[in-house]
């Protein structure tokens, strides 16, 4: 069974046109919602880096689709 994650309470100072542009590029309904899925997305970008640094070399791609 999943663990939930502990949250907790922090007061950033964000740009607001920013936050508000990444809400919209989510899809998120909340400012929160939209933090959530981008530190969602970089920690998913950072595994991803990660297992093509490990297979860097050892594999080969070949074309399915022409």
């Amino acid at each position: 069974m999943r663990q939930r994650a502990a949250r907790r309470h922090k007061h950033l100072q964000l740009d607001h046109a920013k936050l508000t542009r990444a809400k919209a590029v989510l899809g998120a309904k909340t400012e929160t919602e939209a933090i959530e899925r981008a530190l969602v997305l970089v920690v998913e970008e950072h595994t991803l880096d990660q297992l093509l640094k490990w297979v860097k070399g050892r594999m080969q791609l070949r074309r399915v689709f022409r």
